[in-house]
Order: C-alpha cells, then sequence, then structure tokens
C-alpha cells in the first residue's frame, strides 16, 4: 500500500499519540529513504513504507506502538520501520518534519540522504531521487563529493563516486 505525504503525516501524529497514552519519555525518529522526498520535497505521490532512525526509545517499544497505528489506519505493519539502519553512516539531523510533546521527527541531512541514494543506485527511483537532491546541494563535485564521504561506509565508496559522477554529468554536464 503506498503511503503518500499526508498518510505519512497522518500516521506520525497517530504514532505520537499512541506514544503519549504510554507516558514516555519523547521518541525521536530520523526518516531517510524516499519518505523522507515525499515529505520534504513531493518528490513523488507515494513510497512504499518510512524507513527511519529510532533514536529513542528502543525500537522494540516502538515497533509495538508502530504495530498498534497499523491496526487503527489499517496500514502495514511494517509502514514505519529501522531497516535502513545498517546503511546509516553517521547520522545527521535535517529538516524538522513532525513534532509533539511524544514525538520529534527530523528528515536525514540532504548530504546523507544523496549519501545513501548513491550507495544504493538500484533503479529510475533511486536516481531520480539523487538527482533531486544533488540539485539542493551548492559546491563543484569534488565539494559534494567529500561531504558526502562521511555518510558512506568504505565498500560503498567507489558505487557512490561512479554515481554521483553518471549524476553530474547528466545534470551538469563534463564540467
Amino acid at each position: 500500500m503506498p503511503l503518500s505525504a499526508d498518510d505519512i503525516r497522518t500516521a506520525l501524529s497517530a504514532l505520537g499519540e499512541e506514544l503519549a497514552r504510554n507516558d514516555d519519555d519523547r521518541a525521536e525518529l530520523v526518516i531517510v529513504g524516499g519518505a523522507a522526498l515525499v515529505l520534504l520535497f513531493q518528490a513523488r505521490e507515494s513510497t512504499r513504507d518510512v524507513d527511519a532512525y529510532f533514536v529513542r526509545p528502543a525500537a522494540s517499544r516502538l515497533r509495538d506502538a508502530v504495530e498498534r497505528v497499523a491496526m487503527r489506519l489499517d496500514l502495514p505493519a511494517d509502514w514505519l520501520n529501522d531497516g535502513a539502519k545498517g546503511y546509516i553512516v553517521g547520522l545527521t539531523k535535517g529538516e524538522l518534519l513532525h513534532q509533539s510533546p511524544s514525538l520529534l521527527v527530523h528528515a536525514a541531512s540532504l548530504p546523507q540522504l544523496l549519501a545513501m541514494k548513491l550507495a544504493a543506485w538500484r533503479d529510475a527511483i533511486d536516481r531520480a531521487d539523487a538527482a533531486l537532491l544533488l540539485g539542493q546541494l551548492s559546491g563543484s563535485r569534488e565539494e559534494i563529493r567529500a561531504a558526502l564521504k562521511s555518510f558512506l561506509a568504505p565498500h560503498q565508496l567507489d558505487k557512490a563516486s561512479y554515481a554521483l559522477d553518471d549524476l553530474w554529468e547528466a545534470l551538469h554536464g563534463h564540467s
């Protein structure tokens, strides 16, 4: 079931309400991947799920609340998940996406989002997302490459570098 920006915002509000019922400390998430682009730029109409890094509380407590929201809103059980955590190097916080007394949600920074898209470089959606993100950043190709390096695992550096070169040439020519 594709999730639109409005669907995601509604689900995040419901998650905040669910967390408030448990009287826990404020939860915090950092959203990455397609959901971040849907929310930040309306880059596309929807995304399959919301990939996030669960900053706090423990992932198991958040998963329980996510599951209750899924049942309440008739969403897939994994509408919000931390499956991308293995691809996150050096977590950053970018734009604030949602704030309530019980839930704080940021997007990852634009350079981190771009680094993750370049490291994935799987399909037309990744390429379109990466092009959008690259268009939001200023600097030369080498300055951008340097800014992305800290968000890439060593084994991802070559793939992301080649992807950046391809994308840069498509957008800016051989300069």
